[in-house]
């Protein structure tokens, strides 16, 4: 009796989770319908991978793999690291640090970065630029070379 008991509510518990887990098809559905997920973007990263960072009281000159053996830098003035600005420092740990993420609009102007580096200022990927940068750090936009 107990058995018989058990697999009847066994069954009509199995049975009703059907309908709690349904997905709703009417149109009163909250569910997002204004396709913003095909939508195309506004903002496009490109993601490099950094072999070193240079500090310098201007700014960060940044060396980033170029194709497969080439190397190209960018220099990053200090005064678009503040809140809001253009660009922004983001440190951690990790064997994917350093890289930098440059995002462009969809016509191809830059908008914004982050830069990844390692936390430690005493890893092999931080080094400093000494002497004068000259007008290097007097940039208005990023442009990547590939």
């Amino acid at each position: 009796m107990n058995k018989a008991l058990i697999m009847v509510l066994m069954v009509v518990i199995l049975g009703g989770s059907g309908l709690v887990f349904a997905q709703d098809n009417d149109s009163t559905s909250t569910l997002d319908k204004s396709g913003t997920i095909r939508m195309p973007s506004e903002l496009y990263p490109v993601r490099v991978d950094v072999t070193r960072v240079y500090s310098h009281s201007d700014g960060y000159r940044v060396l980033y793999r170029k194709g497969q053996t080439g190397f190209a830098d960018v220099y990053i003035p200090v005064e678009w690291f503040v809140p809001g600005g253009k660009a922004q420092l983001i440190l951690g740990r990790g064997s994917q640090f350093p890289y930098l993420v440059v995002y462009y609009t969809s016509d191809g102007d830059f908008s914004h970065l982050k830069l990844y580096a390692m936390a430690t200022m005493t890893d092999s990927s931080w080094a400093t630029l000494d002497g004068d940068a000259g007008d290097r750090f007097n940039v208005e936009t990023i442009k990547l070379d590939f």
